[in-house]
Formats: C-alpha cells, structure tokens, sequence
C-alpha cells in the first residue's frame, strides 16, 4: 500500500514539474495565442485525472474495493472544489490517504 502512495506523490510531482518545464522554456518574451494557452493549462489536470482514476477503480485489472483510495478521493474533491487549487487538492489528499494507511484502513 506505501508503495502506492509513493508512486502516486512522484506522478502527481513529476505532472506538475512537466507542467512548469514548459512555462519555462516557452516563456520570456514570446507570446502564445490564448487558444494554446488555455490547452497547456488543461494538460496537467486531464493526466492526474487519468492516473488517479487508474488507480481509484482498477488494482491489477481487478475492481479496486472500497477502502482508503475512496475516502481520501471523497476529500480531495471537497478540498478541490473548495480551494480550487490542485496543489491544495493534492496534499489533502495525500495526506489523508497516508493517514489512512497508517491507521490501518
């Protein structure tokens, strides 16, 4: 289980390093249109959706049950639509998906 929780905090990090890799290197004194703009700025959050849905359904190919994936995903969405901030969003609910495990769920 730690294990998977240490994949998932390294994906959600690598996204967002891959996300301000490219701000970087097309930043400065160039100016991209508003329609590329908003494209770049939906890539990070459509692949933490597909990881995270990946991984909240399916472990091995098989139905994932109910456990600590669920309630840690519940309160990540709250914290979402609350904040509205990913980095918000993604240590609530790394944080409650490590308590979880550590409390045995």
């Amino acid at each position: 289980m730690m294990t998977a929780f240490i994949v998932f905090t390294v994906a959600a990090a690598g996204t967002y390093l891959i996300r301000l890799s490219g701000i970087a290197l097309l930043g400065g004194d160039r100016e991209l249109s508003p329609r590329v703009r908003k494209a770049l700025s939906l890539v990070a959050p459509a692949a933490m959706a597909a990881i995270i849905a990946n991984s909240l359904f399916l472990d091995g190919g098989q139905w994932r049950a109910f456990g600590a994936w669920h309630l840690a995903a519940a309160v990540a969405v709250g914290v979402a639509l609350w904040k509205r901030s990913m980095g918000w969003t993604l240590s609530a609910g790394a944080a409650v998906f490590a308590a979880l495990l550590l409390a045995g769920l």
